[in-house]
């Protein structure tokens, strides 16, 4: 996920596990994709990671590829 590599490039070193939830309706198509990130990121505080999760998922090239569904994202930071 583009989230690893915006921490990286911030000199944290992520441990992140993503699930993804995508939604189907008649077609088929793909309605709304549920995003749920949980990384240790040592070092970082809840603002920071909470920016840069928001960062991630307007600039990540997969989501800008499926911009036609909603996405969205929920991203906690474990201690």
């Amino acid at each position: 996920m583009f989230l690893s590599a915006l921490l990286s490039n911030k000199g944290f070193v992520p441990t992140i596990r993503t699930i993804a939830t995508v939604h189907l309706e008649a077609g088929p198509t793909i309605t709304r994709i549920e995003l749920e990130a949980e990384a240790q990121v040592p070092g970082i505080d809840e603002a920071t990671f909470q920016q840069l999760a928001e960062d991630a998922k307007a600039k990540c090239p997969v989501s800008k590829a499926l911009a036609g569904p909603e996405i969205t994202l929920r991203a906690k930071l474990l201690k």
